[in-house]
């Protein structure tokens, strides 16, 4: 009799965030080659010249008040992992203390940055474990867990560390996925080009969807405590619209017109005339032509003989006008879902 199959256990619910900020949350990486670090490293001055260079051509990577002052306090325990490389303590004005790390030395003190690139280039496109074993050493657990810490950083702020250049637009959609044989949905939050926000949920309801955008949420707020973007585009999937409006009372929900397109498209699609009219429509220039050019639209379709499925799609297309011309407020919004799904069908094909 065949033995029956274990299955990993997974926790499909968010936990509460831990109070308590995370180790590396008090680490200031300075940027430093091997050499640099040779030679400035153990200098109490050159480091502070190193450290004050860096401190008036990239103040984001300091925390707030640093520049009224600091004191060398040290240095912290050798690695035992990397011969050689020790971190060195700071007290800022304030009291505050701060481990200065070199940015040659990956997070966790896990390895070498230039040694850990290739193989994480390789786990990206889907290099098993043990195959990073043969070639690079090390054990299965070490490499699983050198990927899983890519994680734990912020994807807000180690992306945008100026308050000023967060994003006022942003586009929102989720992608369905396999989690270990269950589906899972991954909240997908994208602004000013970058992907901002990643995080995977058991639903796509209410409540899962408040705290899986919530992760995108809390990390702006981090970067800018009074973070609040003007618009967010999404597909029409109302748990979406309601977790932002939870999460920014003040935000307008902008709504792709790239799904209603599809919608028809799909249901007729060697009708290239109304493809064509339904496009000239999305190209307005300002909302009173858009209603207009709907308005014309709706009218010639009122001339056409379609199937009940296109005319059922053109009804909803024309029942969501309002939704639609709101993005003419916003001249600086996203008007369709491209600028999430291009980065998602790149990330999970």
């Amino acid at each position: 009799m065949d033995a029956r199959p274990e299955t990993r256990r997974l926790n499909r619910e968010r936990d509460a965030p831990v109070p308590q900020p995370p180790r590396g949350a008090e680490q200031i990486v300075i940027p430093m080659t091997r050499q640099q670090y040779d030679e400035t490293w153990h200098d109490a001055e050159r480091t502070r010249i190193a450290v004050a260079q860096w401190v008036q051509s990239a103040p984001e990577l300091f925390p707030p008040g640093f520049d009224r002052g600091y004191r060398l306090h040290g240095f912290g325990r050798p690695s035992r992992k990397l011969p050689g490389i020790k971190l060195r303590k700071v007290v800022t004005a304030d009291g505050a203390s701060y481990w200065l790390r070199p940015s040659l030395v990956a997070g966790y003190m896990i390895g070498n940055v230039e040694e850990l690139a290739c193989p994480l280039l390789l786990a990206a496109h889907g290099v098993p474990a043990w195959l990073l074993t043969a070639g690079y050493g090390h054990g299965d657990m070490y490499w699983h867990r050198v990927v899983e810490r890519l994680g734990r950083s912020s994807s807000v702020g180690a992306t945008v560390r100026d308050p000023a250049r967060l994003p006022q637009h942003l586009a929102a959609d989720e992608h369905h996925a396999d989690w270990a044989g269950r589906k899972g949905y991954v909240a997908t939050t994208v602004g000013g080009g970058c992907l901002l926000g990643v995080a995977l949920t058991a639903a796509a309801d209410d409540v899962h969807l408040r705290e899986a955008y919530g992760v995108f949420a809390d990390e702006a707020r981090d970067v800018d405590p009074e973070y609040t973007p003007a618009t967010v585009n999404t597909d029409g999937w109302a748990a979406t619209r309601n977790a932002f409006l939870a999460l920014f009372p003040a935000i307008a929900v902008v709504l792709c017109f790239l799904h209603g397109f599809l919608k028809v498209r799909d249901r007729c699609r060697k009708a290239r005339e109304l493809h064509r009219r339904v496009w000239d429509v999305y190209r307005a220039a300002t909302a009173e032509e858009f209603r207009r050019l709907m308005g014309e639209l709706r009218q010639w379709c009122g001339t056409q003989a379609w199937t009940a499925a296109v005319c059922e799609m053109l009804e909803k297309l024309w029942g969501k006008m309002e939704a639609y011309a709101m993005a003419d407020d916003d001249p600086g919004c996203h008007r369709t879902s491209n600028a999430v799904d291009r980065p998602m069908n790149r990330l999970w094909g």
